[in-house]
């Protein structure tokens, strides 16, 4: 489900927030057949639920910035790259019409990033494996007051596109993925940009106890918030829960260490299950405490 941010005035497009109790449909793609994902070649891609926004605040004269919401966002995506003419295009579930950067946009290309920008707009294609692609979309200067202080906020749009699995063997042994986590929130209107640390174990799949014993997906994620080279853990999110027969998962997570109830989802990808992706969403798990923190994040990996 998602609701507007709740501040006194929205930009549009505006970051959202979510109700993390709302069960989170598991990601797909839009199609079995493999799609060569590149950031130097042609293809096309979709793909549904692997969506989050965040967004950021400064005060009119101030140069401090500050997380101000988060969420995952349900709904589908899409990502287009044409090299001849040069023309990137990319859709969001919260956005009307589907973007599209052009040859004069065009900044950089390396072996695994693509990126543009106009005005104060950009757009990334991030290709850290390789049946799984992440797409960010930056909007930064937009009018904005939040709790009646006036000033300007910065969002980001991220999705994530992957290759489903299609083998059909069994799994026999455990599948263990070494990957990267990345996280942005803490206390809307107060955390400081920039601050968030985060660390994960691998990702293992353990295989059922029979062949038609459900496989399991574990993973620790934990969140850090550096100040003045001081790290302080502000979250440790333990995700555990069955994998499906086409290779996706989801399940609760009950931080009850730091107070903080949430969900993730996510997939194994790649036709014989080379790679694997998550994202999460957590907040404070007492409604009637002035604690509103908020995590979203996802982890990304390969064996």
């Amino acid at each position: 489900m998602v609701t507007s941010c709740g501040d006194d005035e929205t930009p549009t497009p505006t970051p959202t927030s979510a109700d993390t109790s709302t069960p989170t449909p598991t990601p797909t793609p839009t199609s079995t057949a493999p799609i060569a994902f590149s950031v130097t070649q042609d293809f096309a891609a979709s793909s549904a639920n692997t969506n989050a926004i965040v967004g950021f605040f400064t005060p009119d004269g101030s140069t401090s910035e500050v997380f101000s919401s988060a969420a995952r966002v349900n709904g589908t995506a899409v990502i287009e790259l044409d090299t001849t003419p040069d023309t990137a295009s990319f859709g969001f579930p919260d956005i009307a019409t589907l973007l599209v950067f052009a040859a004069a946009d065009f900044v950089s290309v390396s072996a695994t990033e693509r990126r543009y920008a106009r005005g104060d707009e950009a757009l990334t294609l991030f290709l850290p494996a390789t049946h799984i692609m992440r797409v960010t979309y930056d909007l930064d200067d937009q009018a904005f007051t939040r709790d009646n202080v006036a000033g300007t906020l910065r969002s980001r749009r991220s999705s994530l596109f992957f290759n489903p699995v299609t083998t059909t063997d069994d799994i026999t042994a455990a599948l263990t993925y070494t990957g990267t986590a990345e996280a942005f929130g803490g206390a809307p209107g107060v955390t400081p940009s920039g601050i968030l640390t985060v660390t994960a174990t691998n990702l293992v799949v353990t295989p059922g106890a029979t062949a038609t014993a459900a496989d399991t997906v574990t993973i620790t994620i934990e969140i850090f918030e550096t100040v003045n080279n001081v790290s302080t853990r502000v979250a440790t999110l333990v995700m555990t829960d069955d994998v499906t027969t086409n290779g996706t998962f989801f399940g609760d997570i009950d931080d009850n260490t730091f107070g903080l109830d949430g969900e993730f989802a996510g997939s194994l990808a790649g036709p014989n299950r080379e790679e694997a992706f998550l994202v999460f969403s957590v907040t404070d798990d007492d409604p009637a405490d002035a604690d509103n923190r908020r995590f979203v994040g996802s982890w990304i990996g390969a064996r």
